[in-house]
C-alpha cells in the first residue's frame, strides 16, 4: 500500500474515506483508532493518521482527493450560489 495523504482533521478523514469507499477503492487508515485518542498536533508516527491505498488505485484515489481538497479550498461565490 502507498500513502495517499494525511488528513488535517477528523471531518476530512471521514469524507475522504467515504469517497474512496463509494468509488470502490480499497484503503487502510494507519493509526485509525490510536490517532483519535490524543487530539491536537499531528506527530508522525505517534498520532498522525495516514490514508493508504493500493498502488494500482493511486491515480484514481489521488484524483478524488485532489478534487475534494480543491473544492473545499475555493471560497464560496458572492452572489449566493455555491459550487
Amino acid at each position: 500500500m502507498t500513502k495517499l495523504l494525511s488528513p488535517r482533521d477528523e471531518a476530512e478523514l471521514m469524507v475522504l474515506t467515504s469517497l474512496l469507499e463509494c468509488n470502490g477503492i480499497a484503503f487502510h487508515v494507519q493509526n485509525a483508532f490510536f490517532g483519535g485518542l490524543y487530539p491536537g498536533l499531528n506527530i508522525f508516527p505517534f498520532n498522525e493518521r495516514v490514508i493508504l491505498v493500493a498502488e494500482s488505485d493511486l491515480d484514481r484515489a489521488s484524483l478524488l482527493a485532489r478534487d475534494f481538497l480543491n473544492a473545499i479550498a475555493e471560497p464560496p461565490e458572492r452572489d449566493g450560489h455555491v459550487g
